[in-house]
């Protein structure tokens, strides 16, 4: 079966509808169940479990909801410009990325400067992850965008 041009606009469309939503999934439940539940906590122990002052638990927790807020909307945009299929699709490719990337650089700061020794590499590890889908979220969002404007 050969792919005409148009089948493969609407198959990276339809794969990147898909990393979207989950990229959306993934950084609003962290932020709603994860890092929100654990500021609405008792910041003292989960920041004694990772070595930090209550206070510098409560400074991570705010840091973390912001960049998850700006990944996750990103992500929420460029669903939006893919169901629409206008340019909102870049800025929310951008969006999302930043986010991502700046969680995983956050994560991967704090691993080596704040966190517990034995927490470390799990730490990076998720930094890197992040920072992974931040760059897969910016690719993929160009390819489409680039897609749709040589399109008309």
């Amino acid at each position: 079966m050969r792919l005409t041009r148009f089948n493969v606009q609407v198959q990276s469309r339809i794969a990147a509808l898909v990393l979207f939503v989950l990229l959306a999934l993934i950084a609003l439940s962290e932020l709603i169940f994860n890092n929100l539940g654990a500021l609405n906590g008792d910041p003292a122990d989960a920041g004694q479990a990772l070595g930090l002052t209550p206070a510098q638990q409560r400074t991570r927790l705010l840091i973390l909801i912001a960049l998850d807020a700006i990944a996750g909307g990103g992500a929420l945009l460029a669903i939006i410009g893919l169901l629409a299929r206008n340019r909102a699709i870049a800025h929310g490719a951008l969006v999302c990325a930043t986010g991502f990337l700046a969680y995983g650089l956050y994560q991967i700061f704090a691993a080596l400067t704040q966190l517990n020794e034995s927490l470390r590499p799990a730490a990076i590890g998720i930094g890197a992850l992040y920072a992974l889908l931040g760059v897969a979220a910016w690719f993929v969002g160009r390819r489409v965008a680039l897609s749709q404007a040589t399109r008309g």
